[in-house]
């Protein structure tokens, strides 16, 4: 006999439907108004960064107007600080808009550089020399694109509260108007396009054109080598026979390589010449069992075994029970920091975990530095007097622009004990650099 559902049953079940039906609706609509209180703040957030880009172009714009006049080393370093205020702002801009499929790479170089160059001639105008034509047409060079720069983005800011510029379309679509809506990526490539005849900008900082340009200095004269002298060399480097070492891959870049991998380790030996450019291990170090002391004997063993000779040790730090050494290149009377090399030696057993030569690679070369204009002494009294000077050497010390200076290389105390290394300039008798030493128990490091 079958059961028949009761007329109260029936209404419980259509409440409990209801229900259930109510909260997914509400959850719907909540979801809705959350998505689109999202997108809204979304869109807020895009239409506020396009407004502040347009803003620091301009002022950008405005800045290089006056700075292209500017003939003191006060008007240009301030100008220069404002620069580099207006451009890392608009870089800031750039980055919440969707701008993905945009390619904008002189779009940011001329953000990149702008401040950079200014200060370059600030320093230039400081050290007594004068700004020559060339610059001074490049400073107009730089008025001109900012000047373009500025309508494109003016006109996209315009055009997007009139209706006529889209965040997202990636396609042109028609209004009900007759008129084309352009995406915002469109519109940046096309302003881009006006940046394709910017100027090569050569000059001592570090974004200048020349950095990319660079060679490896040490490989600069050297005959290449074959894959298979490579892998020789590499089984000699990682400690094994030359069966156990596999090709993995070439790099082409300024320090071209063969990478090759063996156990655990990796290395890489450069097509020219033939010198390790890297090595990377896999295994970790267990409980320490050595010194610094002993650290520095086995990567100093290992720095000669591979070719690189007068090399000394300058700082270092100890981590999960490794020790990681860097070394500069000692020629004559000159320690040669742009010559470095990083070695990671395991405070277990004194196994080399990793060598980095590629600072040396790049920087290496005979070098004939000019005699110092002016004296140790001389050069002492540029040297603050709330410091004591506790030991002189000269150096030779990377520039922001990848270039060297000479220097002597002042180590000081203050009146609370803490040291610092102070560098001047063996030319010009200016203070090129001021190092803090840190010591602690995981080494000693500069900041």
């Amino acid at each position: 006999m079958e059961k028949t559902m009761s007329k109260r049953t029936k209404v419980r079940l259509l409440a409990y439907a209801l229900a259930v039906l109510t909260v997914l609706l509400t959850f719907s609509i909540v979801g809705n108004v959350r998505a689109a209180r999202m997108t809204r703040q979304i869109r807020i957030a895009r239409e506020r960064a396009l407004c502040e880009l347009d803003t620091y172009i301009s002022n950008i714009h405005t800045n290089l107007q006056k700075g292209v006049y500017a003939n003191t080393p006060t008007m240009l370093g301030s100008m220069a600080s404002q620069l580099r205020r207006e451009a890392t702002g608009a870089k800031s801009s750039l980055a919440v808009l969707p701008l993905s499929e945009a390619r904008l790479d002189n779009t940011y170089k001329f953000l990149s550089q702008i401040g950079d160059f200014v200060t370059a001639l600030s320093k230039k105008v400081e050290q007594g020399e004068s700004i020559s034509d060339e610059e001074r047409e490049q400073l107009f060079s730089l008025l001109h694109f900012s000047e373009t720069l500025t309508q494109d983005i003016s006109n996209m800011r315009q055009q997007l509260f009139d209706g006529y510029l889209d965040f997202e379309s990636a396609e042109s679509t028609l209004e009900q108007k007759g008129e084309q809506i352009a995406s915002l990526s469109q519109n940046m490539e096309d302003a881009e396009q006006s940046l394709t005849e910017y100027p090569s900008l050569l000059y001592d900082g570090p974004f200048s054109d020349h950095i990319l340009q660079r060679d490896a200095a040490l490989l600069s004269d050297k005959s290449e080598i074959s894959k298979e002298e490579a892998l020789k060399k590499a089984a000699e480097i990682l400690g094994i026979a030359e069966n156990d070492v596999t090709f993995l891959s070439e790099e082409n870049d300024a320090t071209a390589a063969y990478c090759f991998s063996g156990g655990d380790k990796t290395a890489a030996v450069t097509k020219k010449g033939g010198y390790l450019l890297y090595m990377l291990s896999g295994q970790f170090a267990g409980e320490s069992k050595l010194e610094y002391t002993d650290a520095r004997k086995y990567a100093s063993e290992f720095l000669n075994n591979n070719g690189f000779l007068d090399m000394q040790e300058s700082y270092y730090t100890v981590s999960d029970g490794i020790c990681t050494i860097n070394y500069a290149y000692r020629d004559g009377e000159y320690i040669c920091y742009p010559d470095l090399i990083k070695i990671s030696v395991s405070l277990e057993d004194g196994k080399i975990l990793s060598a980095d030569c590629r600072g040396y690679v790049m920087n290496h070369k005979e070098r004939t530095p000019a005699a110092p204009a002016l004296t140790a002494a001389e050069a002492q009294k540029k040297v603050s007097p709330l410091l004591t000077v506790t030991g002189t050497r000269l150096a030779v010390i990377p520039t922001d622009s990848m270039g060297e200076r000479t220097a002597y290389e002042f180590h000081c105390k203050n009146k609370e004990g803490a040291e610092f290394l102070v560098y001047i300039n063996t030319v010009t008798g200016y203070e090129d650099d001021i190092l803090l030493l840190l010591y602690s128990d995981d080494g000693v490091l500069t900041k």
